[in-house]
């Protein structure tokens, strides 16, 4: 895929050419990380694994979720003229490295990417399984995810950040097959020099059973502070240092052909046929071999058509914040895409928790 840079060899050193990447005036003017995974595709492990770097060798921090209008207004700019050019370090004279996730594109991160101001880390994942990964997260059902939009919101999200330069895309499996080759992709995507031997010491404190350890100690905290996990408005609560959530990873190790119903199936190949094929992904030979009734049918295009009109009313809402937003209060709806997220912190002992967009 366009801009990706992938390699199986751990011992290639920071100088070999195959790692030289970056924007059209290089590290000089990289300012801000955005790391802008598919949901679900270890966008958070991209997330840490940068913060790490960042804080370490470029003396950065991380800022945890900022959409496109914060990412601006955090750095002292107007929000009224998104097209024009970002100028460089105008953050209130802000020079230092910054850190943070984010996963819906708009024209806000593509005039720092134009700039030379940012760099992206993207992941992909099989969307089937990305689909079936967030109900567990989010505690929905397939039909509630089709209904708000986020399911066209992925296809959206996905042709935004992979059609842009300055982006290193990594592929989910990959990822978890080998994470320490992953690292040093991060590390030398942001001209940062490390060595295999700090890869995979990097890859191994950021492991699934490292951040599994840092998610049942989340859980812990919570539960010992009378936190219900059974609540639907809790589902979102997160780590506020790795934005881990406490349901970050399935307990389950079903994918979504041990989960997904006939007509799921049929809608799944529908929608992401196409992109499944391109990026190596076997299709769903069995998904037309039941034919659905009318009735069905009928049920699922309305669910389909409200989930368009959704996922556009999110866009206008990251295009034009304050029009869409009196719209929204105007028509009575909320914006499911940013609904129920928390960080959770414990300082002295007193608890803060401070909302943020939904991941």
């Amino acid at each position: 895929m366009a801009n990706s840079e992938r390699t199986n060899d751990r011992s290639a050193r920071w100088d070999d050419p195959r790692f030289r990447s970056g924007g059209p005036e290089g590290a000089a003017t990289v300012r801000d990380v955005i790391c802008a995974g598919m949901y679900r595709a270890c966008s958070t492990w991209q997330y840490t694994v940068a913060a790490h770097l960042v804080e370490r060798y470029r003396d950065g921090k991380r800022l945890g979720y900022l959409s496109g209008e914060e990412y601006t207004l955090r750095r002292g700019e107007s929000t009224a003229n998104a097209h024009a050019p970002m100028a460089i370090g105008s953050a209130g004279g802000r020079s230092g490295w910054t850190v943070f996730k984010s996963h819906d594109g708009d024209r806000f991160f593509a005039r720092a990417m134009a700039s030379g101001q940012a760099r992206v880390l993207y992941a992909y994942r099989d969307v089937r399984d990305v689909i079936f990964s967030l109900m567990h997260k989010r505690g929905l059902t397939f039909e509630q995810l089709l209904r708000q939009g986020m399911i066209q919101q992925i296809l959206w999200n996905d042709r935004f950040w992979t059609r842009r330069s300055g982006v290193l895309i990594q592929k989910y499996e990959d990822l978890i097959a080998d994470p320490v080759t992953g690292v040093l992709q991060i590390a030398r995507h942001l001209e940062i020099p490390i060595e295999a031997y700090e890869a995979s010491q990097i890859a191994v404190e950021y492991s699934a059973d490292s951040n599994r350890a840092r998610i049942e100690n989340l859980q812990k905290t919570l539960r010992e502070s009378g936190v219900d996990l059974n609540d639907a408005s809790n589902q979102q609560i997160c780590d506020p240092t790795t934005l881990l959530h406490w349901n970050h990873l399935r307990p389950r190790t079903e994918t979504w052909r041990d989960l997904a119903t006939p007509s799921q199936r049929r809608l799944l190949e529908s929608y992401f046929g196409d992109w499944l094929a391109a990026r190596g992904y076997a299709r769903d030979d069995s998904a037309h071999t039941e034919r659905p009734t009318w009735q069905s049918r009928l049920g699922e295009l309305r669910d389909i058509a409200q989930g368009w009109t959704a996922c556009r009313l999110h866009a206008a809402t990251l295009s034009y914040p304050r029009q869409a937003r009196l719209a929204k209060r105007l028509l009575g709806r909320g914006d499911a895409h940013n609904a129920g997220a928390v960080n959770w912190q414990e300082s002295a002992g007193e608890r803060s928790d401070r909302s943020i967009a939904s991941r």
